[in-house]
């Protein structure tokens, strides 16, 4: 409400905001008119009632998060509790999905208060596992079929880590006898980091072979 002050002093007025006997609570601009309605006197006034907003807190909550393929959004919390905000991620009112860093700003939007915050999402890369089905044994010559998968659904590639054999693809060769150790790795990308190397010991066997004896005479 405002104060009402006459000359003489004490004398009845009759007061109303924006044409309302009853004061304003929310924030925003009202036309005042006060009337003294004394039977002795007569006068009046005008003026402007500004409710300016109240300052209220906003605190920013999970900054630090792992991608899941969801978008990660950042919690928000006000004081006074439950008020309205406006988030945006560099920029962009979407939640980011990717991993890495994005600059975040949280706005009140209410009617009655005002408040920012600033921060920093961090989304940081899965961790992903190699499964690596065992080969079994091998024969020396003989094609064998790897087979290995990544939890991340990403392609994962076969290397020879040691012993003698070739391998293209998925597709192991021994070149020689004994053993073979080999690994399967997934790379990673953008959203998910390298895999623990997997490594499967193979025992080769000698290939068959046959010896031929001209006739005796």
């Amino acid at each position: 409400t405002v104060t009402v002050t006459t000359t003489p002093a004490g004398l009845a007025t009759n007061v109303t905001y924006d044409g309302s006997a009853s004061a304003p609570a929310a924030a925003g601009t009202y036309t005042v008119a006060a009337a003294i309605t004394d039977s002795n006197y007569s006068g009046s006034a005008s003026g402007t009632l500004t409710i300016g907003k109240a300052t209220a807190t906003v605190a920013l909550g999970s900054l630090s998060q792992t991608y899941d393929g969801t978008t990660r959004a950042v919690t928000v919390i006000t004081t006074p509790a439950g008020l309205a905000t406006s988030v945006t991620y560099a920029g962009s009112t979407t939640p980011p999905t990717n991993a890495g860093s994005y600059a975040v700003g949280a706005t009140i939007t209410d009617s009655n208060y005002t408040g920012t915050a600033n921060g920093t999402l961090t989304i940081a890369k899965a961790s992903q596992t190699v499964n690596f089905t065992a080969p079994g044994s091998a024969t020396v010559g003989v094609p064998l079929t790897l087979s290995a998968s990544a939890t991340s659904g990403l392609p994962v590639a076969f290397s020879v880590v040691s012993g003698s054999a070739t391998i293209a693809g998925s597709t192991l060769t021994l070149t020689g006898a004994g053993s073979v150790t080999v690994r399967a790795t997934q790379a990673g990308n953008d959203n998910y980091l390298v895999a623990t190397a997997e490594q499967v010991t193979t025992a080769a066997g000698k290939l068959a072979q046959t010896i031929a004896f001209a006739p005796l005479s």
